[in-house]
């Protein structure tokens, strides 16, 4: 997780908000009301049960009604038009940094929305990418990774050095200390039907040398026959954020997730037991109609019989996954996207927040067609998408 500056109005503000998180676990309702949550050892490793939000049915952190800051709209020229953006990440001196995957460039922009500069570009070469994915920070560095080799570049955009990188890695996260993380896919298997790779979960140092595993997720679902390669119906997935040296790890398969520290031992973990995850056969019906019916291109008037066998045996699943994201904000609360199938997408998104104590705080409603790429102390960053499908990349105010 990257951690942008604290705005001066909040810096004094920090601890009192994590306070007041904690504060939260020790609460019970009034009355003999069973507590929202409970907290316990085993073994070593703490464990923090939620039954309820603290926030019950109030919203206590919403969204502004308009940006703060268009990127699309804060200037005019090439370097404000956008396609693919894959991260907006706020930059220790103010900036804005936006991955643009569509020309393989990583955009610098000033605290108020101007052009810097930018690098990257398509190719082989020193600093080029040919399927650029991510951006992470270094300090005041930036980590860009490719897909088998990251590109370090300093604060002036000045390439410093390539590092090799496993090419089954799907993302890759700054741990502190010189070292980062990535959950890497090292085998796929040789099989049909639903299968699910592991992930194991590698260091590498900022040379480039890779150092021993720490452990492991249980990766992502798919769904493989001869004629299709592609997600199930409500696929379960492994998300993974840090916050400094300490790595959240997430399987959508239940509302949990786990804190583990860089040797990959485990501290924490946060569950929501009795989250409602049940799926109607209406709401898998409607997943598999969708498949079956897709927009066909000009020319087209059904779709290859192979391919409606394959989505009509895909598995029924009896759950829906927890979360399909998480994201990890500079207080330490844990944000969780919620998942919404293809067939349930439109209206606006909403991320379930569990405090830096561990306990369900509740949900906060973000913008319409808004994608949440980071989190900081008062504002959130992502891109919002036009009717006409032009990418804006955005900053809008947060209150907690």
């Amino acid at each position: 997780m990257k951690t942008p500056p604290v705005a001066s109005g909040l810096r004094s503000t920090v601890s009192a908000l994590a306070g007041a998180c904690i504060l939260a676990l020790s609460c019970t309702p009034a009355g003999d009301a069973p507590p929202l949550a409970v907290q316990r050892d085993s073994a070593g490793i703490t464990i923090v049960e939620s039954f309820a939000p603290a926030w019950g049915d109030t919203v206590r952190w919403r969204v502004g009604a308009e940006p703060l800051l268009d990127l699309a709209e804060s200037g005019t020229g090439d370097a404000h038009e956008f396609y693919r953006v894959r991260n907006v990440t706020r930059l220790p001196d103010g900036g804005i940094a936006v991955v643009n995957r569509g020309s393989s460039e990583i955009r610098k922009f000033s605290a108020d929305g101007a052009f810097v500069g930018s690098v990257g570009g398509y190719g082989e070469g020193p600093g080029e990418f040919s399927n650029l994915q991510q951006v992470e920070l270094v300090g005041d560095s930036m980590l860009v990774r490719d897909v088998r080799r990251v590109a370090l570049f300093g604060p002036d955009l000045r390439h410093v050095r390539t590092l090799p990188l496993h090419p089954g890695a799907r993302s890759l996260h700054y741990l502190g200390n010189r070292t980062m993380v990535a959950p890497v896919i090292m085998d796929y298997p040789e099989e049909y039907g639903l299968v699910r790779a592991p992930e194991v979960l590698l260091v590498y140092d900022l040379e480039g040398a890779r150092r021993d595993s720490i452990g492991r997720t249980r990766g992502s679902e798919e769904y493989v026959t001869d004629a299709l390669m592609g997600f199930p119906l409500f696929g379960k997935s492994s998300v993974l954020d840090t916050h400094g040296d300490r790595i959240f790890l997430g399987s959508s398969d239940h509302m949990q997730v786990e804190e583990v520290d860089a040797n990959g031992d485990t501290l924490r973990i946060l569950r929501i037991p009795d989250y409602p995850l049940t799926l109607t056969p209406e709401e898998v019906e409607a997943e598999r109609n969708l498949r079956l019916n897709p927009p066909l291109p000009p020319g087209v008037t059904s779709l290859p019989p192979p391919f409606v066998e394959a989505v009509e045996g895909m598995p029924s699943p009896e759950t829906r996954p927890a979360y399909a994201d998480m994201l990890v904000d500079p207080t330490g609360a844990v944000w969780l996207r919620h998942f919404r199938g293809s067939s349930e997408q439109g209206g606006p998104e909403h991320w379930l927040v569990l405090g830096p104590d561990g306990s369900w705080l509740g949900s906060v409603e973000m913008p319409d067609n808004f994608l949440v790429r980071e989190i900081g102390l008062d504002e959130i960053l992502g891109v919002w998408t036009s009717e006409l499908d032009v990418q804006h990349p955005q900053v809008w105010r947060l209150r907690r």
